[in-house]
């Protein structure tokens, strides 16, 4: 079904004009090509600036998700004690630990490993909100050629999405929600195929 998603989308972008300045397009058309993008299975390592994050401040964070599974790893962050920490969710029961420490993995009753969580809760939220206006560029990242569509929703939030021309996965992404911004940069990338179980706990 994602594929097929993908598919369409795909076929919607290669019937949009090249340009380098913001090109109209249809909202409905952006939300569905950002949304196949941010859920396809994936292995990136982000860069994650929000000054107004509810814990920490610049981290860099490995993640894995596939469907509703995932995984995430804090690599480097300005709070040390986030530093090691690791979230694993297999679909029905999430574990936290710190892979510095010799405590054994917690079980959680809510999956949560601010800020990360709360930035992806923040996507996922303005992904599945229909936008007021959406514009497509094409453009370079430090990977390569790139798609950037900007979407505008009618409160004034904004979600500005880059998506690697030969991948479809997300390298960039800022939102701005309330008058505040956030910027995830991905440091590397790659498809996630057939990944062992395993990787989804901590057990």
């Amino acid at each position: 079904m994602l594929l097929k998603v993908i598919s369409t989308a795909l076929v919607g972008l290669l019937a949009l004009p090249t340009c380098t300045t913001g090109h109209p397009m249809s909202p409905d058309q952006a939300q569905a090509i950002v949304a196949a993008a941010w859920h396809a299975d994936q292995h990136i390592v982000w860069e994650l600036d929000w000054p107004a994050a509810p814990v920490g401040g610049p981290l860099t964070v490995e993640t894995w998700r596939v469907g509703e599974r995932y995984r995430f790893e804090i690599l480097e962050s300005v709070a040390p004690a986030l530093i090691g920490e690791t979230l694993a969710f297999d679909g029905q029961t999430a574990w936290q630990s710190n892979r510095f420490d010799s405590e054994p993995p917690v079980r959680l009753d809510s999956p949560r490993l601010s800020p990360v969580t709360d930035a992806f809760a923040t996507i996922d939220r303005l992904i599945a909100t229909p936008p007021q206006t959406a514009t497509l560029e094409t453009g370079q990242t430090g990977h390569g050629p790139a798609q950037k569509i900007s979407l505008a929703f009618a409160n004034g939030d904004r979600l500005i999405f880059w998506g690697d021309e030969a991948t479809q996965l997300p390298v960039r992404i800022i939102f701005e929600v309330g008058g505040k911004e956030a910027t995830l940069k991905a440091r590397s990338f790659e498809a996630l195929v057939d990944p062992p179980q395993a990787l989804f706990t901590l057990e």
